[in-house]
């Protein structure tokens, strides 16, 4: 199976522009993604990406408060959007006779946003809820509290919902600035996938966009983390009665010759039944109830990380030494002929599986697109890459990655234990 083909062009404003068509269902999946996440925030402003992705749906200078979602609805669509550590995404799921309201929408919210004061003020208390309820969820404190260590340097330090003590400072005027520097033509792209017509979609987005002004301002660099020269350790007292574990190495950058090998180390160790760690820790040494590994790479390079879930009674020690003894075995034995062949199976099968949806071809266009040097043509070269790769490629990645003086570990202990 192939991608289908990708219409590219690049509007004078600088705006990227991507069309599919597909058009097995009357559906159009319409989605423009900001290069900007908790990234890009400087000191004082981290949780000013998601914040503003809020204020997104608060009014435009064509769309009253409430009338974008309302307009969705009458429509009989859906739409939503997200905020990761290196973009924002916003997108529409419309009947391909209707999309073109998706567009005018992002045409207003580019530029015309208002980030009313008092809409200002009451979305910050919402923030601030959902800040204390990540606080109250079992994985999220502990999984911040390692990638704050991992990143010393990086702005990847700061957790993407920011810290309270900068939410509670923010002003409407630093939100307004960071606006007008990040949300503008020249640091967009656009996808549309569905049943659609490239030669008119173009056309309605050059009417709708193409007068929108570029900034001019490229994404500012960032500093770049140094070189991690032992473990780093922290420990989270919390209310919850199971120990739990996270472990994280550096990982690489989106498009990367070692993405895919990640992505492969991931599925060996901590994809499903049939991984090592869950044959070696849930079945085996019966110490943990869960175990899974994740490759995030990022703009930057990112993190390979695993995470555990002890049975009543286990240690973090203990399931700590299980797990590194897991990843060394593998990086020193290598994985097994059977075992390579399936995870590749599987994670082929995935990738071909998301192509078949609308939305998911937009997604991962415009992740890659925005996420790494080769756009999205690591794409099409990904399941060669994937089917590539060997039992050596494992070893030798493991061996340069997932070792011990680059590994940052945080324990979830019970209080009082």
């Amino acid at each position: 199976m192939k991608m289908r083909p990708v219409h590219r062009t690049v509007l004078d404003n600088g705006l990227r522009v991507f069309i599919v068509r597909a058009p097995e269902l009357p559906v159009v999946s319409h989605m423009i993604w900001y290069t900007v996440g908790s990234r890009d925030e400087r000191t004082g402003e981290t949780g000013l990406s998601h914040f503003l992705e809020h204020m997104m749906f608060k009014g435009t200078d064509r769309y009253p408060k409430g009338s974008i979602d309302a307009t969705t609805a009458r429509l009989g669509g859906s739409n939503n959007a997200f905020t990761d550590s290196d973009t924002t995404a916003y997108y529409f799921n419309l009947k391909s006779d209707r999309w073109h309201e998706a567009l005018a929408i992002e045409a207003s919210r580019m530029r015309g946003c208002l980030l009313d004061e008092e809409e200002f003020l009451n979305e910050k208390k919402v923030v601030l809820e959902e800040l204390s309820m990540g606080e109250d969820d079992e994985w999220r404190p502990i999984y911040q509290a390692v990638e704050s260590i991992a990143f010393l340097t990086h702005p990847y330090h700061h957790p993407i919902i920011g810290w309270r003590e900068d939410l509670e400072r923010l002003d409407r005027e630093t939100m307004l600035s960071y606006y007008r520097r990040h949300y503008s033509p020249d640091r967009a792209i656009l996808v549309l996938v569905g049943d659609i017509d490239p030669k008119e979609a173009k056309q309605r987005i050059e009417d709708e966009l193409g007068p929108i002004p570029p900034s001019g301002q490229a994404r500012p660099p960032v500093l770049a983390e140094p070189q991690q020269r032992g473990e780093r350790r922290v420990v989270l007292r919390t209310p919850h009665k199971l120990a739990r574990i996270c472990m994280c190495w550096k990982g690489v950058r989106v498009g990367d010759h070692e993405d895919p090998i990640l992505d492969v180390i991931s599925a060996l160790l901590g994809g499903g039944k049939a991984s090592r760690l869950y044959r070696g820790l849930v079945q085996g040494r019966e110490i943990v109830t869960m175990a899974s590994a994740m490759n995030e790479a990022r703009f930057d390079p990112g993190l390979f990380t695993i995470v555990a879930e002890g049975k009543p009674g286990a240690s973090a020690q203990r399931i700590e030494e299980a797990v590194l003894e897991e990843v060394q075995s593998l990086a020193n034995e290598g994985p097994k002929a059977v075992d390579l062949r399936r995870v590749k199976k599987q994670i082929a099968t995935s990738f071909f599986f998301d192509l078949e949806t609308v939305y998911s071809q937009a997604n991962r266009i415009g992740r890659y697109e925005a996420s790494c040097k080769d756009g999205w043509r690591v794409l099409e070269r990904y399941p060669a890459e994937l089917e590539a790769i060997t039992a050596k490629n494992v070893q030798d990645v493991m061996k340069r990655y997932l070792h011990r003086d680059g590994l940052s570990v945080g324990w979830s202990l019970p209080e009082g234990k």
